[in-house]
């Protein structure tokens, strides 16, 4: 596959994305990070994934940035850093990559596993204010 096609490949792949996103209230799109080894068909969107619900919101809402954090104690995490943006924030570090979890929505850098999706569920619920449906 030559750059052109994988250009083609990844503005299809996040119109999906798009389209997807827009049925559920979200910003959702694949991220294809430089210099990791090519990407087969079956891992799409099984992680590099960004999932925005409110873009420019700086604090939580209706839960502290310390509840959050507990939040990922399930996924036993190596370190929680600051995201150091001049908002809350922070970087969940993991055996198997990162979430990066801001008060507007999380950025999967790990293999969604059904124990990330658990925490997902929650920090959707209560940190952003979104039920299921």
């Amino acid at each position: 596959m030559n750059d052109d096609d994988r250009i083609t490949a990844y503005e299809i792949i996040n119109r999906i994305a798009s389209d997807v996103g827009t049925k559920w209230g979200v910003f959702l799109q694949l991220n294809f990070p430089p210099g990791q080894a090519s990407i087969s068909s079956c891992s799409l969107g099984h992680r590099n994934l960004t999932m925005l619900v409110v873009r420019d919101r700086k604090k939580f809402a209706n839960v502290s940035e310390s509840e959050v954090r507990h939040g990922f104690d399930p996924l036993n995490p190596t370190a929680i850093d600051s995201a150091g943006f001049g908002y809350e924030g922070f970087r969940v570090r993991l055996s198997n990559g990162r979430i990066d979890c801001l008060p507007g929505g999380v950025h999967l850098w790990c293999e969604i596993t059904p124990q990330v999706l658990e925490v997902l569920d929650w920090i959707f619920a209560n940190a952003y204010g979104m039920k299921h449906a």
